[in-house]
């Protein structure tokens, strides 16, 4: 008995002369389907890859002995809150010096010229932590004195993300 391959639609009987067999696909169009799928599946990992935001870059860390670094710091916030609550130095003038603590201790464990960096810098290099906590600081550093706001109560909040980052960091 012959394959099914081998009959023609000729030998089939009853059926006219004229009429031919299904045609078969070529292969060559189930190749370019598949590769057209791929290089629309190319294209979005591309435009993904290269369109994604940059990685903050990692901050190098000094050879500096980071225990005593962070108690120096944390002892100098803890005596810039007692001058605060005494009265001796303004919220505002606490903010400011603050600043100059985190900024202090930032430059001490790692290579970022923190004392000299505007907040655009440290957004552009450095770990969202330390943004965050120079945000807090920013405006009653440089606002003016304004009756809308107390100075005092997110200066509290200020001593708190600082502590939090000089305890953690290192």
């Amino acid at each position: 008995m012959p394959a099914a391959a081998d009959l023609v639609v000729a030998d089939v009987p009853g059926m006219p002369e004229e009429f031919t067999g299904p045609v078969a696909y070529s292969d060559r169009w189930l190749w370019i389907g598949l590769a057209l799928l791929a290089l629309v599946v190319l294209y979005y990992l591309a435009s993904w890859w290269f369109t994604r935001p940059p990685r903050p870059p990692a901050v190098p860390r000094r050879e500096v002995d980071v225990p005593d670094a962070q108690r120096d710091h944390l002892a100098r916030i803890d005596a810039l809150v007692a001058r605060v609550r005494a009265g001796e130095v303004g919220p505002r003038d606490g903010h400011q010096q603050l600043s100059e603590l985190v900024r202090s201790y930032v430059a001490t464990v790692t290579t970022l010229p923190a004392r000299t960096m505007a907040l655009a810098d440290f957004r552009d290099r450095a770990p969202q932590e330390l943004v965050d906590a120079i945000e807090l600081m920013y405006p009653p550093e440089f606002a003016p004195d304004a009756a809308d706001t107390d100075p005092l109560a997110s200066f509290d909040d200020a001593v708190d993300r600082s502590r939090r980052l000089v305890g953690t960091w290192g």
